[in-house]
């Protein structure tokens, strides 16, 4: 018996050790930790300058990289490391690589090239093969060479303060920089600084009003509440419409009449590109694309809004097979995404589609089955009426009217409206 006892006390010791032994594994024990990169200042600098690059667990660093040039290490404490702008660097992440791994900024730390171009904005923001847009900053005078992306793209003109270049095939969908060769140097731009995309769109997914597109849409007034809908170069719509804007852009489409929300629920009418067409018919188009790389992009004339007014305007459709993907915004909502109407009303929206909600559960639907996009008109306001009537303001319906141009997806970035 004294022999279980004792073979049952080294057991129990055993185990505990083993207990502790793993408990201290579980916890890291010895093994050095991955280090963190926070932040690090100033956020830009000249090859030979100092930046200081701030975390956790960065004691012991055996190499510091700017872009993908290896930086040489001044000091180095477990929370901060003093490294310099090695000559060579391009803007890039900052890495830190300790025996514990590989730890990387979240930002692009900028290397300025004294003599080099800097650019400051790229116009328009999104382009297209084809396109040319301008590239704002200084020392242009002297550019020889512009890549977009790995791609190089025909210079057009230069000055001082820009280069107009034209968009070369083969560049990738989605955020670009762009490499740009003067006397003075190569500077390359970071993507996170300075806002330049190239997207691609189809005329499948396309509302213009203009030429070849007239007439590609079909449409379904509210017959109560809608007194006009159709192009704004119809004599019907001219002759009849009270609230017309002036045009932006060449023929644009119209809606108005009398809102009421207890017939309409708040929908008035709504324009679609075409009929519904099979899913999977801009498969190719939607290929590799994400829900943040979606845009629909419109320009749209809400009209004069009761005082107070702060409910939804309008609606974008994504149309599925029996279901959509829709945005619904408020005024509050739209100032909040930074966009305002101009002296005539218009605004020039690009709504990302992951701002955009579906009547099932979002993600039911993939973007390569989408069939047809629409524009509706959504009020909530009005006091009733009499179904089967048209409705006026004695009826107590409110006057609305809407008016859109451009509507269109872009797969990339958002679309830039000229």
């Amino acid at each position: 018996m004294q022999y279980l006892n004792r073979l049952t006390t080294v057991l129990i010791g055993l185990a505990l050790i083993m207990t502790n032994f793993s408990c201290s594994e579980d916890e890291g024990g010895d093994d050095p930790r991955i280090p963190v990169v926070l932040s690090f200042s100033p956020a830009s600098g000249e090859p030979g300058d100092n930046v200081t690059i701030t975390g956790t667990d960065l004691d012991g660093a055996t190499a510091v990289t700017i872009g993908n040039s290896e930086a040489a290490i001044v000091s180095n404490t477990t929370t901060e490391i003093v490294a310099t702008v090695p000559e060579g660097a391009t803007t890039g992440k900052i890495s830190v690589r300790t025996e514990g791994g590989l730890g990387q900024s979240a930002e692009d730390f900028t290397v300025i090239i004294v003599g080099a171009v800097e650019v400051t904005s790229v116009s328009p923001v999104s382009a297209e093969p084809g396109d040319q847009v301008v590239v704002n900053g200084t020392e242009m005078t002297t550019v020889s060479s512009v890549k977009v992306g790995e791609v190089e793209a025909t210079i057009v003109s230069t000055s001082e303060s820009s280069v107009e270049i034209t968009i070369p095939e083969g560049v990738a969908v989605g955020p670009n920089s762009l490499t740009i060769v003067n006397d003075g140097g190569t500077n390359t731009t970071s993507t996170e600084v300075v806002e330049f995309y190239i997207i691609k769109t189809t005329s499948e997914l396309m509302m213009t009003f203009d030429g070849e597109q007239d007439g590609v849409y079909t449409g379904s007034p509210d017959a109560e509440e809608s007194t006009v809908f159709g192009v704004s170069n119809d004599e019907t719509v001219k002759a009849n419409a009270k609230a017309l804007p002036s045009a932006i852009d060449g023929n644009f489409f119209h809606f108005e009449g009398y809102c009421t929300a207890d017939l309409s629920g708040s929908y008035t009418a709504i324009v679609q590109n075409s009929s519904a067409q099979p899913a999977g018919t801009h498969a190719e188009f939607f290929s590799g694309a994400t829900d943040a790389s979606i845009y629909f992009n419109l320009q749209i004339n809400v009209g004069d809004l009761p005082a107070e007014y702060d409910d939804v305007l309008f609606g974008l459709r994504m149309r599925f097979d029996g279901d959509d993907y829709e945005f619904t915004p408020s005024p509050t909502e739209l100032k909040e995404l930074g966009f305002e109407a101009d002296e005539n009303g218009w605004m020039n929206l690009s709504i990302p589609a992951t701002l955009f909600d579906d009547d099932a559960a979002l993600g039911t639907f993939a973007f390569t089955d989408m069939q047809r996009i629409g524009v509706v008109v959504r009020r909530n306001y009005g006091t009733g009426g009499t179904s089967g009537e048209q409705h006026t303001e004695a009826a107590g319906g409110v006057f609305y009217s809407q008016s859109f141009d451009n509507a269109l997806i872009s797969v990339g970035g958002p679309y830039s409206f000229k």
